[in-house]
This record gives C-alpha cells, sequence and structure tokens, in this order.
C-alpha cells in the first residue's frame, strides 16, 4: 500500500511539472512567434524516462538526497 503510494505522488510531481513546462513553453511560443521554442519540450518528454528509471531503481520511487 504504502509503495503504491508513493509511485502516485511521485507520478503526479512529474505530472504537474510536465503541464508546468508545456504552459510555459505554449506562452513563449505564443509571445515570440516562433515555433522552434516547441523544441524545449525535449527536456520535459526526457522527464518520463528519468520517472521509469526512478520508480523501477528504488524503492519508495524517489531518491534519497
Amino acid at each position: 500500500m504504502c509503495r503504491a503510494l508513493n509511485i502516485l505522488l511521485a507520478l503526479l510531481s512529474r505530472f504537474l511539472f510536465a503541464v508546468h513546462g508545456i504552459v510555459t513553453v505554449w506562452r513563449v511560443v505564443a509571445v515570440k512567434g516562433e515555433p522552434c521554442y516547441w523544441l524545449l519540450l525535449m527536456g520535459v518528454a526526457l522527464l518520463g524516462v528519468e520517472m521509469a528509471v526512478t520508480i523501477k531503481c528504488t524503492r519508495n520511487a524517489e531518491w534519497k538526497w
């Protein structure tokens, strides 16, 4: 049960971070009028890879610092 909650919280935090990144890039593209800024979302896409590695490799779905 506790592991499921930790995974849910890890998913939620990364989802909120991804939404923030998408909205931020969208606003930059809207203001600047340059579609090349959409390339900044590659970092947000890598967030999914980081999440998968973290959940797979750690016991409680987060790294201990």
